[in-house]
C-alpha cells in the first residue's frame, strides 16, 4: 500500500510554485524544458528475509519444517542509471535586487540497471546453517519533482539548485537464487525465480546548472533516492529425488536507498 507521509511537503512546494506571487515576477524567461541524464551510484545495505516451509513427508503436505532466514545484503552494490524529465520553469522570485529564486515543476522517469545484492541470512532452525540469497534487480522510478534554482550576483551562467520528488517505483527481480552450502547445486527458487513489486519512492537532489547557450544547459547533481520496503513471491523448490518439496517462498526486502551521481543536459523551448 502506498505510504503518504511524505506527500504534504511536496504539495506545499508545488503550491509555492503556482502561488499568485508569480504574477509579480519579471517576464520573458519562463517556459518548458526537457532533460536527459545518466550516472552511477551505489545501493546501500538493506534487510532481507526468506520464509517458507519444507514438506517432510511427500506427497502429503504435513508435517512441515518451517524455514525463516533473515539477514542483510552487502554494504554497497554499484549501479548505473539513466532517465529523462519534462519540466516547466517560472520566472524568478526576486529575493532582493541581486538574488532570485526560480521555481520549476518536473515529471521524471529513472531506470536503474541490473544490480545483484546478495543477502547472508542465518536460517531458523539453526542446524540448516546459512542461506545466501541473490536478487538481480532492476528499478523503474516515476516521480513528480519541485526544483528551486538560485540566481546569484556571482555568475549569470552558473546556478546552484535543489529539488524534492515523490512518486512510485517498480522493482523487478529476475533470476533470483537461494543457495545453501549444505545443498550444492540447488536453487530453492528454481520453479519460478522471477518476481516484482511496486512501492512509494522519494528523492532529494542538489546540483549545479551551467548555461552554454540560450536554450541549452548542462547540469551535474547528487541524488538520494529512497524506495519503501517490498515483498516478493518466488516458486517452490522442485528437484524430484534431490530435495524435499517445499511451499512457495516469500521474500521481504527492506527500504532500498541509493546514492547517485548524475550528469545531463536540458533543452529549453
Amino acid at each position: 500500500m502506498v505510504k503518504t507521509r511524505y506527500l504534504p511537503a511536496l504539495l506545499l512546494a508545488c503550491a509555492a510554485i503556482t502561488s499568485p506571487a508569480t504574477a509579480q515576477q519579471a517576464s520573458g524567461d519562463q517556459g518548458i524544458y526537457v532533460g536527459v541524464f545518466g550516472g552511477v551510484g551505489a545501493a546501500t545495505a538493506t534487510s532481507l528475509q526468506q520464509r517458507g516451509a519444507v514438506f517432510l513427508r511427500p506427497p502429503q503436505r504435513l508435517p512441515i519444517l518451517p524455514i525463516n532466514a533473515k539477514g542483510s545484503t552487502s554494504s554497497s552494490t554499484s549501479v548505473a542509471l539513466g532517465g529523462a524529465h519534462l519540466g516547466y520553469e517560472w520566472n524568478p522570485l526576486k529575493l532582493n535586487p541581486s538574488w532570485g529564486l526560480r521555481p520549476a515543476a518536473e515529471l521524471e522517469g529513472i531506470y536503474i540497471g541490473k544490480h545483484s545484492p546478495t543477502g547472508e541470512m542465518p536460517v531458523m532452525p539453526r542446524f540448516l546453517g546459512m542461506q545466501y540469497v541473490t536478487v538481480p534487480t532492476t528499478v523503474g522510478v516515476f516521480l513528480a519533482n519541485a526544483v528551486f534554482t538560485l540566481e546569484t550576483p556571482y555568475s549569470s551562467k552558473v546556478f546552484p539548485y535543489v529539488g524534492l520528488g515523490a512518486g512510485m517505483a517498480f522493482v523487478s527481480i529476475k533470476g533470483a537464487d537461494s543457495a545453501n552450502p549444505s545443498e550444492p547445486g540447488i536453487n530453492h527458487f528454481n520453479s519460478d525465480p522471477n518476481a516484482s513489486d511496486w512501492a512509494f519512492a522519494m528523492q532529494v537532489k542538489a546540483g549545479v546548472k551551467a548555461q552554454v547557450s540560450k536554450n541549452l544547459r548542462l547540469f551535474a547533481e547528487y541524488r538520494h533516492l529512497s524506495i519503501d520496503a517490498t515483498s516478493y513471491k518466488f516458486g517452490a523448490t522442485d528437484y524430484p529425488g534431490l530435495h524435499l518439496p517445499t511451499a512457495t517462498w516469500h521474500v521481504n526486502m527492506g527500504r532500498q536507498k541509493y546514492n547517485l551521481f548524475v550528469a545531463g543536459l536540458q533543452y529549453r523551448f
